[in-house]
């Protein structure tokens, strides 16, 4: 034998729960009535009186208490038991219904009526008293969300859902203080009306005590209108019909600083309360909280947004074209200002001011419009170096120019930030930021602007500098190709008139063209002492220019280097025997082996020992020595001549280079005997120093590599 159970539904539970509960406050209320009944019926037996006159209003009170304990229907309930026991037992007859006088009927109304509006009274009383104490925990709900938020934004959406569920309003309205342009500016607008839905209240810009807002604000003070349509301090967009509506402004103030105003809006007249305006003067001065702490943040991640910024602006990549560099300025504006639209104008070499690049946040995908090149008069009020940033409305501001306000009206802007861009005293350009609303900066906000624009205008500067230094590079690198070019067809058309000069020279010296007198003679050895010191320099100017170019290749061998040195020495002896100098020769017994170019070798040599009979003061003293020792060889020449000051050492080997020094005046020469010296012995993968003491004379020390007998000559690596 089992159970049978039967299901109850859930709102069947439900339902008995609240009957017993509701059933339990009623006759609480009714016994309570007993209660009091008994206490006066016994009362009256002690004092031995038929009843206590005051019964009435006794149980007027108890009827007050029982409301405010129980609730308006248990009262009620308590009402009908009062009038029932006290026709029984305190109205004449007693112990019977009905009434003995009139005077009982009008006392027993009377208390009815009165318990009626102690009961409405107790229950409008105490429904406020839970309605403030629901708002309160609301509130304590949403004021930690409001307090934790570090977005300005999400704070704004906080507040606004916050307040609905603490107030039923319909439009929320919050004004931000502006304090560049001095003026209220509607940064958060939320219709919950058709009314309100289609009003543009951002239009609207308040200035200190003006409008409802704007009185709050100058006072800081909440002010509650009654009814905004009969109120003449109420401001409301052009072209919008008054409306009766209730209205409340808060101030947003933190220790003396205005953030705002907040603004409800309830449609109806009266229809807002000061206990209304109360809860708001609570969230305004969370909401003022709030906002601070988040501005706070805001500025530290500004700051680093900006120094990111000026970073990415250093002018340093130079992979970047100047396409890239205008876009990453103009970006950098833009995420640091979050404009709806924002040009970078750059000075051109035409002299005007050009759009290089554009942005924003509103900017069409399509290609916009951005106006002809400016002239210098046009942007001269920014050209000014005092001007370091312009905020501008253009609606209202008379220094705007003629293209700047065209330009804005065109595109519905309502607020203007012009950022001049120095370099120095020169002004190379200028970025314009622009928003479709009215905008507020705080300073803070300007500085970081003007410090983004002030390395802007160093890349832009430096881009600039860059490119002229690119021209002249390539101008400078144009020229020198000539310079070779000219070098090699003078040294190739010297070659041949000079070749003729020294025939019929060497035919009149031999005496093949008939007996010349002795002065002649003379003569015909001087010409072609000259001839072959002119064909030397066009030689070395020749191989100059097939080093520099690579026109031809190193001839490489194995040789053994006293050969180039014995051969150079033979060379330089009629220069010595015209100055009656002398030459002393010390080289090693066995073979000086090297790889390399014979030719260009012994060009080396030559001009060292050329240098050396140039050099001397006196009849030339020269000393050439060669030996081997390390895996080098090593080769000396040495001359006891006037010498190369400290200061001439660092440039000795340069092109063209010539020591400044008084004594050498008379001394011909071009220049690039030694820096042929240096390329040749370089280019044989050796090196070439220098000893010198001015008076005492100076030492050549050429270094190369030695290669064993049979040793094959090196390739040259291929230039990439």
């Amino acid at each position: 034998m089992g159970f049978v159970t039967r299901r109850v539904p859930a709102y069947e539970g439900v339902r008995r729960i609240v009957k017993l509960v509701l059933g339990g406050r009623y006759l609480a209320a009714i016994a309570a009535v007993g209660v009091v009944s008994l206490a006066l019926g016994g009362l009256a037996w002690l004092l031995k009186i038929p009843r206590v006159e005051s019964f009435l209003l006794i149980f007027v009170l108890l009827v007050g208490g029982i409301a405010w304990r129980l609730g308006r229907g248990p009262a009620i309930a308590a009402t009908a038991a009062v009038a029932v026991i006290a026709d029984y037992f305190f109205i004449a007859p007693l112990r019977a219904f009905g009434f003995g006088s009139t005077s009982d009927v009008v006392g027993l109304v009377t208390a009815i009526l009165a318990a009626a509006g102690v009961i409405q009274f107790v229950h409008v009383s105490r429904h406020r008293e839970v309605l403030l104490q629901r708002r309160k925990e609301l509130l304590q709900d949403v004021s930690p969300r409001i307090i934790q938020s570090l977005d300005a934004e999400e704070v704004l959406n906080t507040v606004a859902e916050a307040t609905l569920r603490v107030i039923d309003y319909q439009h929320f309205r919050l004004y931000r203080w502006d304090e560049s342009s001095g003026r209220l500016i509607l940064v958060k607008s939320v219709a919950r009306a058709e009314s309100y839905e289609h009003t543009d209240w951002h239009t609207v810009t308040l200035s200190l005590g003006e409008g409802i807002s704007g009185i709050a604000a100058q006072s800081r003070r909440a002010l509650l209108v009654p009814d905004a349509s009969l109120d003449s301090r109420m401001v409301y967009p052009k072209g919008t019909t008054r409306i009766p509506e209730s209205i409340i402004s808060v101030p947003m103030v933190t220790g003396d600083r205005l953030f705002g105003v907040l603004s409800l809006a309830r449609m109806g007249a009266r229809s807002l309360t000061d206990e209304d305006r109360r809860l708001m003067e609570s969230i305004a001065a969370q909401t003022a909280l709030a906002l601070a702490n988040a501005e706070q943040y805001a500025e530290a991640e500004q700051t680093i947004k900006a120094l990111a910024t000026i970073e990415a602006l250093q002018p340093t990549d130079a992979r970047l074209t100047d396409r890239e560099v205008d876009n990453r300025i103009i970006q950098g504006f833009v995420d640091l200002s979050q404009a709806d639209f924002a040009t970078l104008r750059v000075l051109q070499a035409d002299g005007r001011y050009h759009v290089q690049a554009t942005g924003g946040r509103q900017w069409p995908e399509s290609e916009a419009p951005t106006g002809a090149p400016l002239a210098a008069d046009q942007v001269a009020w920014l050209a000014d170096p005092h001007v370091t940033v312009y905020v501008a409305d253009p609606e209202t501001d008379a220094k705007l120019p003629d293209w700047a306000r065209r330009g804005t009206h065109l595109a519905g802007v309502k607020a203007s930030v012009f950022l001049p861009m120095h370099a120095g005293r020169r002004f190379v350009g200028f970025v314009g930021l622009y928003w479709r609303r009215p905008r507020w900066l705080r300073p803070q906000q300007l500085r970081r602007l003007q410090l983004v624009a002030a390395q802007a205008a160093i890349a832009l500067d430096t881009r600039q500098v860059l490119e002229r230094e690119r021209g002249r590079a390539e101008a400078l690198v144009e020229l020198e190709r000539a310079r070779r070019e000219f070098m090699q067809i003078a040294s190739h058309e010297l070659r041949t008139p000079l070749t003729v000069i020294r025939g019929y020279a060497s035919l009149l010296e031999e005496g093949s063209l008939g007996e010349m007198p002795p002065a002649a003679q003379q003569a015909i050895r001087t010409l072609m002492d000259k001839s072959s010191e002119m064909r030397g320099h066009v030689e070395r100017m020749l191989l100059l220019a097939r080093l520099e170019d690579g026109a031809t290749e190193q001839q490489m061998t194995e040789l053994d280097l006293r050969t180039v040195v014995t051969d150079a020495v033979e060379r330089v002896r009629p220069q010595l025997a015209l100055k009656q100098g002398t030459v002393n020769v010390d080289l090693a017994t066995t073979p000086l082996t090297i790889v390399g170019d014979p030719d260009r070798l012994a060009t080396a040599v030559d001009n060292l020992l050329q240098n050396a009979v140039k050099f001397s003061a006196g009849p030339p003293d020269i000393e050439v020595t060669g030996d081997r020792a390390d895996g080098h060889v090593r080769l000396v020449v040495k001359d006891h001549g006037i010498g190369i000051p400290a200061a001439a050492r660092a440039q000795l080997f340069e092109k063209f280079y010539r020591v400044n020094d008084p004594e050498l005046n008379n001394v011909v020469g071009t220049g690039i005997g030694l820096y042929l010296v240096r390329q040749v012995v370089e280019g044989h993968g050796g090196k070439v120093e220098v000893d010198s003491q001015p008076g005492q004379g100076s030492a050549f020390e050429i270094d190369l590599p030695f290669a064993l007998e049979g040793a094959t000559a090196p390739v040259e690596p291929a230039i990439p």
